[in-house]
């Protein structure tokens, strides 16, 4: 086999789900941000929520390899989205103190700041919750370049409102998955009055801890939609009630 022979060989193969070294969606694997629009990133993390089996640092390699399944062209909305813009794999967040979660933490947040100073608008798979906080600091509110120096507005679908700053560390992790919600926008990179937050349907333990442990999205300014609310309001109303904020 010649090295055109071998070319042609795999560009005939690349189309096929089971070819090749997984990436995600397939997409070419590029570390640069600088040479994308849309960075795919994997965040490998699961030390900021140490309640559950802590397995979610496996998500990206599970995600790598199931979207190869993923068509290139979606039908119903008519748009080739890899074929419309530079979409590249990045790979994983490096993060060598994986088990001490204030630094994976602070890792993360550098690394998506150079996505931000790229330009390059990221799309994040994790990874435990607590990688959503140092993610938008990454690329939201004053000095971010993504976001045009301004807070941004949050949809955020989920059981709990992980806004539990009244409770000063979550098994040791102090900027954890039960926090981001809450200290996003203390520090100006959530615009709390202009988010939601839909699907919450959290713990009934709450109704005696909640003095002590509950959730400030309220207060914060959040619209909390709970499941109760949405099932009652349906996907229509919901996305009326979200674009209105």
């Amino acid at each position: 086999m010649t090295q055109d022979d071998l070319e042609a060989a795999k560009r005939s193969a690349a189309s096929w789900y089971w070819w090749g070294i997984p990436t995600f969606f397939r997409c070419p694997w590029n570390e640069d941000p600088a040479q994308c629009d849309i960075a795919l990133v994997g965040v490998p993390h699961s030390s900021g929520n140490g309640s559950t089996e802590r397995d979610q640092h496996l998500g990206p390699r599970a995600v790598r390899n199931v979207s190869g399944f993923y068509r290139r062209a979606h039908g119903v909305h008519n748009v080739a989205p890899f074929e419309q813009l530079r979409i590249s794999d990045l790979g994983d967040v490096p993060l060598p103190e994986a088990m001490n979660n204030e630094a994976c933490v602070r890792d993360i947040e550098a690394y998506f700041a150079r996505l931000d100073a790229a330009g390059a608008r990221p799309v994040s798979i994790g990874g435990d919750h607590s990688i959503t906080g140092p993610i938008l600091k990454a690329i939201a509110g004053p000095g971010r370049k993504l976001s045009g120096g301004k807070p941004v507005a949050l949809i955020h679908f989920d059981a709990h409102t992980d806004s539990y700053e009244n409770m000063p560390h979550w098994l040791g992790a102090k900027r954890s998955a039960a926090h981001w919600a809450a200290y996003t926008v203390r520090e100006d990179a959530v615009d709390a009055a202009r988010s939601t937050q839909v699907g919450m349907r959290g713990h009934p333990s709450g109704l005696i801890h909640g003095g002590k442990v509950g959730g400030s999205s309220e207060a914060l300014g959040y619209r909390v939609i709970k499941m109760d609310e949405f099932e009652r309001l349906g996907v229509d109303a919901t996305v009326a009630m979200i674009r209105e904020r």
